[in-house]
């Protein structure tokens, strides 16, 4: 009781600590997934910001084409110029600015720059702009031999008639002091990364100078979110990174932001640890906060326990010497409260147990006497119905005995004496118009009726069950009622079987009847395959071992529902009949009896009668 007291005491803290733990995860997930949303939208914000800049600068790229000054043919170049530095200023092409005919040649840059004509197109950015005649923002690209990098921003040409004659494009600084301004602005700890990554995975601009121009270590994963336009927020790991901390191997938490006019993309790289810092100090504080209840509720539930449970104990003590038997021990707890009313009242019903338990004694004794005299009686009349039957078989097959030797004795006799009769009438009447063949018509036709009156002789009682066994009235049957019909028959038998039936013969009442039932199954299903089946071809087998007999029947005719057939048994049509009475024989033996059969597919029936119900075990 008093275990029992403080577990429910535990478990009912503990059940309030799992209510308060579930608040505080889900709580805690939402904190983190809310932290997580923040740390995207910085990233998002941020690539927002800067595609404004490159919007407000391709503008000043499409500008060129809208002043409407631009021609290629007039050899007055001054215009352009113009148009060129006027776009120039306060833009980000610290480089320079170029125009490119359709062919990819130079034709005129800003500020000027001596020197020969260039074709540009075996820069694929600007293939892939004047191929595709559409605005292009590239990646950090490398220029030969001098290894300068720079970012084309390309936008179609137009002449003043508003044709595409060739690209305005400009050449921009990776380095560029306002990317690098707009990443270092946010606030972030030492072990933070904001970084500006192409789809190569170069970083353009970051907060740590050492990274820019490097390649970021998932340049892969980060390149198809650009591709994809997709932002995500994703765990990997900082071993590929400088980390200046020493820790080797940790996580960290990527949020990362495509842009929508550049294939560039924000990243902000930051420990797992920091991100989940709140969480797991509030976790670690629940922890604490669950073992000072735990252990509050255990030493009160303790002290709180022992001054109910000991007078429990007590009388928990007479109850069991009460179990026992130990009836005429008093009860002795003195107390006025609620357990010294318990145990009043426990005192009162062990005297009117001891009462009960004399009178339940008595009325077992009785009912053990009925039981038994009710027990010995339905054996006696469940071997008396055993008897009944038995001798009903007998009758039975007694009757088909003497009336098939009535048949022979009497029936037959008089069908040879007419037959002789009929003989003397030929011979006396050769000389009337009766013919002898007719008279010898008469008698092949009295014959036939002799046969068929033989044949239902043996139906009745084959004389060859009775002179050479079971095996050999099997083998009779299939003779009579398949083989003649030209239905190829196969009959097999082990030595176990043969053995059996020779011993049980004659020497064991029990053995015949079990013989007698097995011919009269086979029979049945025999007649049905000759009735029903259509088949080619029929197997029996015959087999026993040291516990069963056990009989096979298959046939390779037309098969039909085994359950519909019983079904309409049960509704008293005229079908199955044949397969209830088979069952009922095998049931007289104890045995069991198994049909399966399915249109097209032929039937296999299979018997499985003990050892036992022959009579002897000796096989």
């Amino acid at each position: 009781m008093q275990k029992r007291l403080i577990f429910l005491t535990l478990l009912n803290i503990i059940v309030i600590l799992i209510s308060l733990g579930i608040i505080s995860f889900l709580r805690v997930n939402d904190s983190i997934h809310r932290s997580l949303e923040d740390r995207l939208d910085v990233a998002s914000i941020i690539g927002k910001y800067i595609d404004r800049i490159l919007e407000s600068n391709l503008k000043r790229l499409y500008d060129i084409s809208i002043s409407g000054k631009i021609d290629f043919h007039d050899n007055d170049w001054e215009p352009e110029k113009k148009a060129l530095k006027t776009a120039y200023d306060y833009s980000i092409f610290t480089d320079r600015i170029f125009l490119l005919d359709l062919y990819g040649n130079v034709v005129i840059t800003y500020p000027h720059r001596e020197g020969k004509k260039m074709n540009l197109t075996g820069i694929p950015y600007i293939g892939r702009a004047l191929s595709g005649k559409r605005q292009v923002i590239s990646d950090v690209y490398t220029i030969e031999p001098t290894k300068r990098k720079v970012i084309f921003t390309l936008v179609p040409l137009k002449n003043k008639d508003g044709e595409i004659i060739g690209v305005a494009g400009g050449e921009v600084n990776p380095a560029n002091y306002i990317f690098t301004q707009i990443v270092k602005s946010i606030p972030v700890k030492t072990d933070t990364y904001i970084e500006l990554v192409d789809s190569l995975g170069t970083i353009i601009a970051s907060n740590d100078p050492v990274r820019v121009f490097t390649c970021t270590d998932h340049n892969k994963f980060l390149g198809r979110l650009i591709a994809d336009k997709k932002p995500s927020v994703a765990t990997c790991h900082r071993c590929h990174l400088n980390d200046k901390s020493g820790k080797g191997r940790t996580k960290d938490i990527i949020a990362f932001s495509p842009l929508s006019l550049a294939p560039w993309g924000i990243a902000i790289r930051e420990p797992e640890a920091s991100v989940f810092l709140p969480s797991e100090k509030l976790k670690r504080d629940f922890l604490i906060l669950g073992l000072i209840a735990v252990s509050a509720a255990l030493i009160l539930s303790v002290g709180m326990s022992r001054s109910i449970v000991r007078p429990i104990q007590l009388l928990t003590k007479a109850s069991k010497k009460m179990g026992r038997g130990y009836l005429f021990e008093p009860v002795r707890i003195n107390r006025r409260d609620e357990i010294g009313m318990l145990a009043q009242s426990f005192e009162k019903m062990r005297g009117r147990v001891a009462e009960l338990l004399d009178s339940v004694q008595k009325s077992n004794i009785e009912l053990e006497n009925r039981v038994s005299t009710r027990t010995q009686e339905l054996e006696r009349s469940r071997a008396k119905l055993s008897g009944l039957l038995k001798q009903v078989i007998t009758a039975q097959e007694d009757e088909r005995k003497r009336i098939a030797r009535e048949l022979h004795d009497e029936t037959s006799q008089s069908l040879v004496a007419l037959g002789m009769s009929i003989d003397i009438a030929a011979m006396a009447l050769e000389e009337n118009s009766l013919s002898r063949e007719d008279i010898y018509e008469l008698k092949q036709k009295l014959n036939d009726v002799l046969d068929g009156i033989n044949l239902l002789i043996r139906d009745l009682r084959p004389p060859v069950l009775d002179d050479l066994g079971l095996e050999s009235g099997i083998r009779w049957l299939l003779e009579t009622h398949l083989a003649g019909k030209g239905i190829n028959c196969f009959l097999m038998a082990n030595e176990r079987f043969r053995r059996m039936i020779a011993n049980n013969r004659y020497t064991d009442v029990a053995g015949n009847r079990t013989e007698l039932i097995l011919f009269r199954v086979v029979q049945e299903a025999v007649i049905n395959i000759a009735r029903h089946a259509d088949a080619s071809e029929v197997s029996v087998f015959l087999c026993a071992n040291s516990s069963h007999i056990n009989i096979g029947i298959e046939d390779n005719g037309k098969g039909f529902e085994v359950t519909e057939v019983m079904e309409s048994t049960d509704r008293g049509r005229n079908t199955g009949f044949g397969i209830l009475g088979m069952k009922e024989r095998i049931s007289l033996l104890d045995g069991e009896f198994f049909i399966c059969s399915k249109p097209g597919e032929g039937t296999f029936i299979t018997v499985e009668v003990p050892v036992s119900s022959v009579g002897s075990n000796d096989v």
